[in-house]
């Protein structure tokens, strides 16, 4: 299963370390499928990929968003809709080869994100307009 995890950009290398343990993530679920029929598979884990990228930035206190996609097993992955139709409760230690990429905002998205972290909803506005970009992992950790 493919699960969107909120990170931190200053920790991302101890979180692809091998040593990390997400407590959650989002995913494309049946509980989200349900209560966005009007929503396609792509648009659905686009949903999921900004709703981890808003965790990172406005509840982790990442300087800047960042997600983490990864592949999981389902039984590593157990959906917990009560928090969020596409959360999940993630067991174990993240692998470092289970990493499909990272997304990150553009460096110029910080004051937003630090706004937004403060309540300005302009800034969570512009932060929600705002497209992530698609990293490999090696090109994040400058390998």
């Amino acid at each position: 299963m493919r699960v969107y995890i909120p990170a931190t950009v200053d920790d991302l290398a101890l979180q692809t370390s091998g040593q990390w343990e997400p407590e959650f993530a989002f995913a494309v679920t049946e509980a989200w499928r349900d209560a966005s029929d009007a929503l396609d598979e792509d648009e659905l884990a686009e949903a999921a990929i900004d709703a981890a990228a808003m965790e990172s930035g406005l509840e982790l206190g990442s300087r800047l968003r960042a997600v983490i996609a990864a592949d999981v097993s389902r039984a590593d992955a157990v959906v917990d809709p009560k928090v969020h139709p596409g959360a999940v409760r993630i067991n174990g230690k993240l692998s470092p080869a289970s990493v499909a990429c990272v997304f990150l905002d553009e460096d110029d998205a910080a004051g937003d994100v630090a706004a937004a972290r403060g309540g300005d909803e302009a800034a969570l506005e512009r932060l929600a307009d705002r497209t992530l970009l698609w990293y490999d992992l090696a090109e994040v950790l400058g390998n």
